[in-house]
């Protein structure tokens, strides 16, 4: 799929971020029985996924 890199594209860091960790979130519940759907997975889990995806912004912008 082409089109626009919304890591560099965005001017909202924070609606990247949540894009990026709700991805990663669904991503690891594909393999879970129970899973559990992003918007009631709880603070500690939003906050630590949110933390991944700050830091997987911070090194995709490295020089």
């Amino acid at each position: 799929m082409a089109g626009r890199c919304r890591l560099c594209t965005s001017n909202d860091d924070d609606a990247v971020i949540e894009h990026v960790a709700a991805y990663m979130w669904e991503s690891r519940m594909e393999r879970v029985e129970d899973r559990t759907p992003w918007e009631e997975a709880g603070a500690t889990w939003k906050t630590a996924f949110g933390e991944m995806a700050v830091a997987a912004q911070q090194a995709l912008r490295l020089p």
